[in-house]
C-alpha cells in the first residue's frame, strides 16, 4: 500500500506510539501553513549535547519546496512489514521500521503547533538517520539506530543532511543577498555549525529572527522554483566628527620603538573587563558590543598591543602598514583611526587599551572595506565603518581580525571551566571569564550558548630553511610550478574533488613545494611541525602521513608531485582533526580524511591550507581569460588554469562548456 493513502499526521513526538494510523486525502503537493512555526528545533538546555537546527531548516526548505508529506519529500513511500519502504529523489531506497521511528520522534525534540507537520518532519528525519546507518556500516563502522540517531542530534552540517535526504540533484548555493532580496526560502548555515531557515529575509534559528550574514545561502530548485533576483545593499551613514588636530584614541606603534605606555610585549591587561568597555548606546548610535569582546580576547591571548595581536605593525607615511596573523596586509591612515575613535564609544580607566582597542578596530574596518570594495578611498572607508557598526557578528569580526587560524567553536561546558576566555555567539557577543560572561558591568552564568576561543598553540623553538630537504617530499625548488598540473597528479575514486581543486590552485600559485604555499615546514623525530599562513599550526606524525597515502586515494604520473599532494592533503585533514570538522574529524586521523573525502562547500579547503586571507571571489569569464583558480557547481569542484579546466587529470576548454553558468569561484591574490 503506499504510503499517500495512509495518515501522516496523528503521531504525536512524545508518546510511543504506532505512528501514522488511519485514513487521509489523496492530496499531494501539500505546502507548510506556517513556515516558521509549523515546528522547530529547541535550544540545547544546560547539560546536553544537541543541535538539531540543522535538521529543523533543511526538513523546512525541502517541505517549502515539495510540499510537507513524506509523499512529497520523496519520490515513493510505501508499506513494507513492520515500517516503510522509502525511495529518495536520488534514487537510494531505505527502509525504515515503526520502532525507528518512534525512535526518532522520542529524541528529536521537534515542537510547534502543527502535529500533523512535527509528524512528517520525524518521519523525514528518520529516513536520513537510517541512510547514515547503512552508510556507516558500508564503511565498516557499524552502530545501531538509535546510536547514529543520538550522533546525529548532536549535530550535522546542512550539506550532509541535504545529500543523506536525496537533495544533491535540486542543491544550489546562491548569494545570499540575492536571496534575501527576492524573498525565497533558504538555509544559512551559523557559526555554531548549526543551521537557520531563511524566510522573508531574515534567518529564523530557534524561534529568533537574524540577519543573513554569510555570503552564500543553500536553496532547492525544483521546476518550480527560482531564485533569480538583483541583489541590493542599503546604505547607512555613520555621523563623524569634525577632524581634530592630533589623533585622540589612536596609540602611536612602530617596530622600533615602545607604544607610549612603554607596554612590554605579549603583558595582557591587568584588569580585562575594566580595562575598556563600550558606553552605553544612545538612539541612532552603532553597536561595537562585540568588537570588544573580541579584541578584550585577543588582547589576553595575545597582549595588549596592536603589535603583540598583529604580526607586524610599521609607520608609514600618513599611517600605519599592518599584517595580521592571517597574512593579510593593509595600509591604514590616520585620518582612519581618527574618524574610528571618534564613533566606536569606547572608553575606561586604561586610556592606553582604549587606543590599542581603537587601533584593532580601524584595522579591522579597513580590512572589510578592501575586501567588500577593493576601493581605497575615504568615502568607501566610512562607508565600511557605518556597515560594521550597524550589523555585524562575532564570527566575521574574529575571522576580519586576522584569527582564523586560532579560532575554535565551544560548548557551553568548556566555558564553564576556570580560566576560560571566550566570546558568546549571540548577539550581544558578550565576553566569558572563568564561566561568568561581562558586559556593560553585568555578569551572568553561561548556561546553554555556544562560543569562541583562540587555540594556545606551542612556540617555535626550530628552524629550518624554506630549500631543505625534507622526507616524503619532492625536491622540487620552492616556488617552483608542477610541470604537469593535470595528470601529475588526479582525484580517484574518493568524492575529495574541493580539497584536490584547492591544492592544485595553491600549487599554481605559490608552487609544488609545499614549503612555499605554508609559513614553515619543520621535520622532527615523530614527523612534521607544520605553520600555515594563517598561522595555524599542526603537528602530522610519519604515520598519519602513511595513512594520507592511501586515504587520499591519488593517483599520477608524476612521483613527485604526488609526495607532494598528499602531504598537503595529510595537513589538511589534520586540522580538520584539530577543528572537528562536520563534528566527527576529532575522533580520529582516518576520520578526518574522511570529512575530507565526502564533498565540501568551495573555500573551506582553501581556507584549511592557510590561505583563506589570500582567497578572493571570481567569476567564471575571469577564470578563462586565464587568472588560476577553482571553480564548484553544485555536483563538482575543478581547478581552472589557463582558462582550461583540470578535469579529473584531463583537460577542458572553460570557455563553452558549461561550467560558465551558475558555478562558484575563487582566486588566490
Amino acid at each position: 500500500m503506499d504510503i499517500a493513502k495512509r495518515n501522516l499526521s496523528t503521531f504525536t513526538t512524545r508518546v510511543p506510539v504506532l505512528p501514522f494510523t488511519g485514513p487521509i486525502a489523496n492530496s499531494a503537493d501539500v505546502k507548510l501553513r506556517d513556515v516558521v512555526n509549523a515546528f522547530n528545533a529547541p535550544p540545547r538546555r544546560f547539560g546536553e549535547n544537541y543541535d538539531a537546527s540543522a535538521h529543523a531548516a533543511v526538513i523546512k526548505m525541502m517541505m517549502v519546496t515539495f510540499g510537507h508529506r513524506p509523499a512529497d519529500l520523496f519520490v515513493q513511500v510505501k508499506r513494507a512489514g513492520q515500517g516503510y519502504e522509502v525511495t529518495l529523489r536520488d534514487g537510494n531506497t531505505v527502509q525504515v521500521s515503526e520502532l525507528e521511528l518512534r525512535q526518532t520522534a522520542a529524541h528529536s525534540k521537534f515542537v510547534g503547533n502543527d502535529m500533523a507537520v512535527i509528524s512528517d518532519a520525524n518521519f523525514a528525519l528518520a529516513v536520513f538517520v537510517k541512510r547514515k546507518q547503512l552508510l556507516g556500516a558500508q564503511a565498516g563502522n557499524s552502530q545501531g539506530f538509535e546510536r547514529v540517531l543520538s550522533n546525529s542530534l548532536r549535530g550535522e552540517t546542512t550539506y550532509n543532511l541535504l545529500k543523506g535526504l536525496g537533495m544533491a540533484g535540486y542543491l544550489r548555493q546562491v548569494p545570499s543577498a540575492q536571496l534575501v532580496s527576492s524573498g525565497g526560502v533558504g538555509v544559512v548555515e551559523t557559526h555554531t555549525f548549526g543551521a537557520g531557515l531563511v524566510y522573508e529575509g531574515v534567518s529564523h534559528e530557534y524561534g529568533r529572527k537574524r540577519a543573513v550574514d554569510r555570503p552564500y545561502v543553500y536553496v532547492l530548485v525544483n521546476d518550480k522554483a527560482s531564485v533569480d533576483a538583483q541583489s541590493h545593499a542599503p546604505a547607512v551613514n555613520v555621523r563623524i566628527p569634525p577632524q581634530r588636530p592630533s589623533v585622540p584614541g589612536v596609540q602611536p606603534v612602530i617596530n622600533s620603538t615602545p607604544d607610549i605606555d612603554a607596554w612590554p610585549v605579549g603583558r595582557t591587561p591587568d584588569n580585562t573587563v575594566r580595562s575598556f568597555d563600550v558606553a552605553e548606546r544612545r538612539f541612532g548610535e552603532g553597536d561595537t558590543r562585540r568588537h570588544a569582546s573580541v579584541i578584550k580576547m585577543m588582547m589576553m591571548r595575545f597582549g595588549q598591543r596592536p603589535l603583540d595581536v598583529f604580526d607586524k605593525v610599521v609607520a608609514a607615511a600618513d599611517g600605519y602598514d599592518i599584517t595580521m596573523k592571517d597574512g593579510f596586509s593593509l595600509h591604514l591612515s590616520k585620518e582612519e583611526l581618527r574618524r574610528t575613535a571618534g564613533v566606536s564609544r569606547f572608553s575606561g580607566s586604561d586610556s592606553g587599551a582604549v587606543m590599542d582597542a581603537n587601533f584593532m578596530l580601524a584595522a579591522y574596518v579597513k580590512r572589510v572595506q578592501l575586501i567588500s570594495t577593493g576601493a581605497d578611498t575615504p568615502g568607501h572607508f566610512e562607508a565600511a565603518l557605518s556597515g560594521v557598526m550597524l550589523n555585524d557578528t562575532v564570527y566575521r569580526i574574529l575571522k576580519g581580525m586576522g584569527m582564523i587560524g586560532f579560532l575554535r567553536i565551544v560548548e557551553p561546558e568548556k566555558m564553564q571551566k576556570k580560566g576560560t576566555v571566550a566570546v558568546l555567539d549571540s548577539f550581544a557577543g558578550e565576553l566569558v571569564l572563568d564561566g561568568i560572561k561581562h558586559q556593560l558591568g553585568k555578569q551572568q552564568p553561561v548556561v546553554k550558548d555556544y562560543g569562541y576561543m583562540l587555540a594556545m598553540q606551542a612556540p617555535h623553538t626550530a628552524s629550518a630553511e624554506r630549500n631543505s630537504t625534507l622526507s616524503n617530499l619532492s625536491n622540487r625548488p620552492v616556488g617552483d610550478k608542477p610541470d604537469n598540473i593535470w595528470s601529475g597528479f588526479y582525484q580517484g575514486s574518493e568524492l575529495n574533488c574541493v580539497t584536490v581543486s584547492a591544492i592544485k590552485a595553491a600549487m599554481m600559485k605559490y608552487g609544488q613545494n609545499p614549503q612555499g604555499i605554508y609559513k614553515h615546514v619543520i621535520e622532527t623525530p615523530e614527523g612534521y611541525t607544520v605553520t600555515m599562513r594563517d598561522s595555524c599550526t599542526v603537528q602530522l606524525t610519519y604515520d598519519e602521513l602513511k595513512q594520507a597515502q592511501k586515504g587520499s586515494h591519488f593517483f599520477g604520473e608524476d612521483r613527485g608531485l604526488l609526495h607532494d599532494a598528499i602531504f598537503l592533503f595529510a595537513v589538511s585533514a589534520k586540522r580538520a582533526q584539530m577543528e572537528n570538522h562536520e563534528f566527527r574529524a576529532q575522533a580520529s586521523f582516518a576520520a578526518a580524511m574522511g570529512t575530507l573525502n565526502d564533498k565540501e562547500t568551495p573555500g573551506e579547503a582553501l581556507r584549511r591550507l592557510g590561505l583563506y586571507a589570500f582567497t578572493r571571489g571570481s567569476t567564471a569569464e575571469e577564470l578563462a581569460s586565464g587568472v588560476p583558480g577553482t571553480l564548484a557547481n553544485h555536483g563538482h569542484s575543478v581547478g581552472v588554469f589557463n582558462g582550461v579546466i583540470d578535469f579529473y587529470g584531463s583537460k577542458m576548454k572553460l570557455a563553452g562548456s558549461g561550467w560558465e553558468q551558475g558555478a562558484h569561484a575563487l582566486k588566490l591574490v
